[in-house]
């Protein structure tokens, strides 16, 4: 059956409403485990985590997803640049439906492989280099910090409120407690981690990672005539993340406990494929990278997104270091192309294709 152009897009919008990847391998008492294995690690112990999930079947989704990208790509070998992003975007999206529908079980660890692909050795190296750089990072911080959702001036959820508000934005500004992250954003809403710790430089990196390299390029997709845009291509969400590690080069937050944190995450993430498990991960953060215990545990439970902690999870965390390095080299020979790349989730390989189609 020959699929309309709008049939397709209709199908990959409704996907990304329908799947939410993130949201899926979240556990459903992230919160307890967090603080039950924070007590244990705290005791001498180092504690599995018992995570559970609320698993949904998303086959129909995936079915159909899988079968738009091998309709696009069989109509012939030159199909039109717009219908092969199309394609691409369609076979991520089936993927990530299938990790959706397999949280919590050993399929999460392939699946995030075959979504999230494999570390370069420069991206690597880089990460080591940031560990054995920031020995200064280790030393506990003598800045103020207050709660990242307290309900008053200069907290992140504050701030981050005051800037999508600043910004014309049509964002909600939500707490959500299970997040591992300070913050992410999402659709339609940026949420905000709710207890944590936070410093004002981790407040104002924050806010302009969220804001400036994610949020605003999502409205600013709603306004442009391609679809593809606000849809996303392939791994242009991955490929955004590393925009916004580039942004916050550019403003002074690679600091060198900032950089620390991104290194221990994409290091995690190279132990866990080397078969290490949950606790083997945390120890090492802990012993080696000397990471509180409260930082190992949020590194690990990142990394095994969506798995149970003894074999690999969704290694997410893989894509930054390695999207700020394609992100870092390819701006210094394209500066024009962060035009295309702040207009929506785009991916650098999709550049050329949209700065020439979105014109005519």
């Amino acid at each position: 059956m020959r699929l309309s152009r709008f049939q397709v897009e209709h199908l990959l919008a409704t996907a990304m409403r329908t799947v939410r990847l993130l949201g899926s391998v979240v556990p459903r008492n992230a919160l307890e485990e967090r603080a039950r294995i924070l007590a244990a690690l705290k005791a001498g112990r180092i504690a599995m985590p018992r995570w559970t999930y609320a698993r949904h079947s998303h086959t129909t989704v995936q079915r159909a997803l899988e079968h738009a990208g091998e309709h696009l790509m069989r109509l012939d070998h030159e199909a039109h640049p717009i219908a092969q992003l199309y394609a691409a975007r369609a076979r991520e999206l089936a993927i990530e439906a299938a990790i959706a529908s397999a949280a919590g079980t050993s399929a999460v660890r392939t699946l995030g492989r075959a979504r999230f692909g494999t570390v370069s050795p420069k991206a690597t190296r880089l990460a080591r280099s940031w560990i054995a750089e920031s020995c200064e990072a280790k030393r506990p911080s003598r800045e103020r910090t207050i709660n990242s959702d307290a309900p008053e001036a200069g907290s992140l959820l504050t701030r981050m409120r005051e800037e999508v508000s600043r910004q014309h934005l049509a964002f909600a500004v939500v707490v959500e407690p299970s997040l591992s992250a300070l913050a992410a954003t999402g659709e339609r809403a940026i949420f905000v981690a709710s207890g944590r710790r936070v410093t004002a430089n981790d407040v104002e990196r924050t806010v302009m990672h969220e804001v400036l390299a994610h949020a605003i390029p999502r409205a600013r997709a709603m306004r442009e005539r391609l679809a593809i845009f606000e849809i996303g291509t392939a791994r242009g969400i991955d490929h955004q993340e590393g925009l916004a590690l580039v942004f916050e080069e550019r403003r002074g937050f690679l600091t060198p406990r900032r950089k620390r944190a991104l290194a221990a995450r994409h290091l995690a993430v190279l132990a866990m494929d080397d078969g290490a498990n949950f606790c083997d991960v945390t120890r090492a953060l802990v012993e080696n990278f000397g990471l509180l215990p409260e930082q190992a545990i949020l590194v690990s439970e990142r990394a095994f997104r969506g798995s149970d902690g003894s074999s690999g999870g969704l290694g997410r965390e893989r894509i930054y270091m390695e999207s700020y390095v394609q992100m870092r080299d390819y701006l210094a020979q394209h500066p024009q192309g962060e035009d295309i790349l702040t207009r929506g989730q785009v991916a650098i390989d999709a550049v050329a294709v949209l700065n020439r189609f979105r014109t005519l």
